[in-house]
């Protein structure tokens, strides 16, 4: 079933023998020939085979003895083929079936890549109406075969059971062939400009058919991570195709028995290795991955150290001055490094603020070994000799000769001072880490994983080597990629470009028959590859540069899986990368790391990255960051923020952070972020709000037809409706926020939220959960729920009234428990202008004197709000 992805630089090393059930010409399956297809005849197939499949996953044998795998093979992967193919002249399903020497019938894809190239043809040729038939159902089929497969054939996890028992590489079976197909009808329409709204979908890495047990039962056993694991599956996005090219290649740093306690959340290898008193990251020995006798020739001295694999008696190493180090950096200058082979001698340079010198960058994980150890700077000539040939060989592809000078470079755990004494000279080196890494020539990635490993061919091999690298997984490195103008990967047989990489990209992405280009190429959007050119264009006119929305939007798409050693660094690396001063938040931290003072300093440094942002004209916040998942800063009016954004969740449905025409945000001091989106405001129907506590959703209809409705359920993060004891809950009016309108796919984000006032064209409002949205699409859900509405039997039932995308909302997070939630009935009552209290102002009374929090808590009972607008702009420029 891979014989349509293999090429000269794909070879699959994966079980790929599915049988064939039954026999494809018995009548009563109904497989044709050369056919043009109905849209009824996808639908029907299940039942003329005597099964009854609901959307819910519930399945029935009605009639006959055909078994699941049967039925579904003829459904989901012949029948498709027919739906895709049987206009075409001469179609049969017998291409798609070989025989081995036992005369046992199996699927193939051999002929795959011809009838894909024979289907764009045809729709080359044919009229315009025809076309948009054809490619229209096509669309349909594939999507409801994808929603079949991808929830009811997948699991989200190895120990996950998928709602249908068939066998598992029966369901491997029908995401590759739906995700190839999937694939090239977005390829299609891209060719012919087939572009109709919400009626086709260009989003080719977007539209995988979910994992297979199979797949990730094969991993498992490998022995790879299962947090590795489960940030893949988050990248790929559903795409199968993906996972099991990743396997194939067998190249990660994320393997091993060190792994084996690993959580989809947490990488315990480091803990492992402290509990058995393993060491820890050691110094890297360039003579281990190299037939090189330079290590030979080293000239003895010092204490014997010898290496599992060096070919030296001495462990020779030269060091650095942790003083010049940090006299050049006190001086407002940068200490450069030169390495000249021949005399085996290691310099410091110093370069002034104008960087009026040439340099290169080496950008690598520390636990791999290429610097500093034991508390001072220095390294090993043995690795010294490595950078000096990486140079070198830079050197020779950017201008075809070597250099006559030896290159001046920068590597951050030699040329800042590690020592305890100069941490006062660290921070100021940190405040120059933007500058220096955008103003170096290039930036050399080293990582271990792929320098024990060959580029191979194509373009895909080394492009999902870099995706799994562990350099791809730390936060620092993102802010050294982004703001390196040039990058080169070190391999084992060659330094590559990533120029060079990108260049190969297009044309190895044109074939209809491999989604696997788009999907290696996941490492470029995790370096933000097609903003940083306009970066460094904009640093080269301005000197300078200011984030937008946009970019902070991929930016927490691109960090979100990558980690720190230490929580306190993660606004640190952030405020470097987005050119913020990072003197605050290069202050160490006051408190022991795993602690609730040490989380509470983490977050006080993230309210102060986003206060930075929310000074910004126009503020960068993007709007979509009140949909994120994870938990929330505390403080009032940021609790609509994320407390990290290395949130190691996979992308929601739709991207949040990608959605069109948004406007600009607007952060109000204590009250939230104010943003615009559409929504509902559902009215209660007389429903005690305890059965929507024990039935845990809500449904609604949006007019007085009840011909639209709209179900509600708590998000992955969020078990359950808040507590009716909940005093937000209780007093409030409550509404859904939706990241667009309408809600198009089988669930969407949403937020469900409590209306604390409405004045001046505002909803101020209170998260109260994450929640799926979903519209009714069952004919007889909407009846019952219709009929029980009009019998007044409301239940958990509201009566949504839609509110357009213009809708202004000031959004902030759940009140802390101990200052709102746990008040008792006397505290909760109004007390004037205050915290969160409701407070309502008399006729007689005129409003109290402007205070800085007067915002909060006064505007719903007012019988006359105009004569108080005066007061909400007053008022909002005092928070401003």
């Amino acid at each position: 079933m891979y014989e349509h992805l293999r090429n000269d630089s794909n070879e699959f090393s994966f079980p790929d023998n599915v049988v064939l059930y039954g026999d494809p010409s018995e009548p009563s399956v109904g497989i044709r020939q050369s056919k043009e297809s109905k849209l009824s005849d996808f639908f029907r197939l299940p039942q003329r085979l005597g099964w009854n499949f609901q959307e819910n996953g519930d399945r029935s044998l009605e009639s006959g003895t055909a078994g699941i795998d049967y039925v579904t093979q003829r459904w989901l992967y012949f029948e498709v083929l027919a739906q895709v193919f049987g206009h075409l002249p001469n179609y049969t399903w017998e291409d798609f079936v070989w025989k081995d020497g036992s005369d046992v019938q199996y699927i193939t894809t051999r002929d795959l890549p011809k009838y894909l190239e024979r289907w764009l043809d045809s729709e080359k040729k044919s009229q315009d109406n025809e076309r948009k038939s054809r490619l229209i159902r096509i669309q349909q089929v594939l999507d409801k075969a994808r929603w079949y497969v991808s929830q009811h054939c997948a699991v989200p996890s190895r120990k996950d059971k998928a709602t249908w028992e068939i066998n598992d590489l029966l369901a491997l079976s029908f995401m590759i062939l739906g995700e190839t197909l999937t694939r090239a009808l977005s390829l299609i329409q891209k060719k012919l400009g087939f572009r109709i709204e919400g009626w086709c979908s260009h989003d080719i890495r977007g539209q995988g058919w979910g994992y297979s047990k199979l797949i990730l039962q094969k991993l498992d056993e490998d022995g790879w991570c299962a947090k590795a694991i489960h940030m893949l599956q988050a990248l790929l996005r559903g795409n199968s195709i993906g996972l099991v090219y990743l396997f194939t290649l067998r190249s990660s740093s994320s393997k091993g028995p060190d792994h084996e306690q690993c959580t989809a959340t947490v990488c315990k290898e480091m803990e492992i290795r402290k509990i058995q008193n393993r060491p820890g990251p050691k110094r890297y020995h360039y003579c281990e991955s190299t037939t090189s006798d330079f290590c030979s020739e080293l000239e003895t001295g010092g204490p014997v150290q010898k290496p599992p694999n060096c070919k030296t008696d001495t462990d020779v190493s030269r060091s650095i001055d942790g003083q010049r180090l940090a006299n050049i950096i006190n001086r407002g200058n940068v200490p450069l490094l030169q390495y000249r082979r021949a005399k085996r001698d290691l310099q410091v340079v110093e370069m002034n603020q104008s960087f009026d010198k040439s340099y290169a960058i080496f950008s690598h994980v520390w636990t791999d070994g290429f610097g500093s150890f034991d508390e001072k700077n220095g390294t090993t000539l043995c690795v010294l000799h490595m950078f000096s040939k990486m140079l070198e060989k830079v050197a020779v592809q950017r201008s075809g000769s070597k250099s006559a000078v030896p290159e001046l470079f920068w590597i951050d755990t030699l040329a800042i001072p590690v020592e305890k004494k100069y941490a006062t000279e660290r921070r100021k080196a940190i405040k120059q880490m933007h500058h220096i890494y955008t103003h170096a020539k290039y930036t050399v990635v080293l990582d271990l994983s792929l320098m024990r490993t060959t580029v191979g061919l194509g373009y895909s091999n080394p492009a999902m080597k870099i995706t799994m690298c562990r350099w791809m997984t730390r936060l620092w490195t993102l802010q050294e990629a982004v703001l390196s103008k040039n990058l080169f990967f070190c391999f084992n047989d060659r330094i590559f470009p990533m120029t060079q990489l990108e260049e190969m990209f297009p044309e190895e992405d044109s074939e209809l028959q491999s989604c696997i280009p788009s999907l290696a190429r996941t490492y470029y959007a995790g370096i933000l590859g097609e903003v940083r050119p306009k970066i460094h264009e904009e640093f080269r006119k301005n000197e300078g540069w200011t984030a937008q929305a946009d970019f902070l939007a991929l930016v927490w798409k691109a960090a979100q899986w990558r980690s720190t050693a230490h929580p306190i660094h993660e606004t640190l690396s952030l405020a470097t990368m987005l050119n913020q001063d990072t003197e605050y938040f290069a202050k160490p931290a006051k408190s022991k790391e795993g602690t609730d003072e040490h989380q509470q300093e983490c977050d006080d440094r993230m309210v102060e990255l986003l206060f930075r942002f929310a000074a910004m004209s126009p503020c960068p916040i993007p709007p979509g960051m009140i949909f994120l998942p994870g938990p929330r800063l505390s403080k009032k009016g940021y609790g609509w923020a994320p407390r990290s954004w290395l949130s190691s969740h996979e992308i929601d449905s739709p991207d949040p952070l990608s959605l069109p025409d948004q406007g600009n945000t607007r952060l109000i001091s204590n009250e939230g972020l104010e943003v615009q989106f559409p929504g509902f405001l559902l009215h209660d129907l007389g429903f005690d709000r305890k059965e929507l506590w024990m039935r845990r959703e809500i449904y609604f209809p949006t007019d007085s037809t009840l011909l639209e409705w709209y179900r509600v359920k708590p998000a992955q993060d969020t078990t359950h409706f808040p507590n009716p004891k909940d005093q937000r809950f209780a007093r409030h009016d409550l509404a859904i926020i939706l990241s667009r309108m309408p809600v198009v796919d089988i669930k969407e984000t949403a937020l469900f939220v409590a209306v604390k006032r409405f004045f001046g064209g505002i909803r101020d409002v209170e998260i109260l959960n994450r929640v799926w949205i979903s519209r009714a699409e069952n004919p007889e859900t909407v009846r019952h729920w219709s009929d029980k509405h009009r019998e007044g039997h409301h239940e958990a039932m509201s009566a949504g009234e839609r509110l357009p995308p213009t809708t202004k909302w000031c959004v902030d997070g759940p009140s802390r428990p101990d200052l709102e939630t746990m008040k008792t009935e006397e505290e909760a009552k109004p007390t004037g202008f205050k915290g969160h209290s409701n407070v309502h102002i008399s006729d007689e009374k005129e409003p109290p004197p402007l205070k800085r929090s007067m915002t909060t808590g006064f505007r719903e009972k007012m019988k006359d709000w105009k004569d108080l607008l005066p007061f909400r702009k007053a008022t909002k420029e005092v928070a401003d």
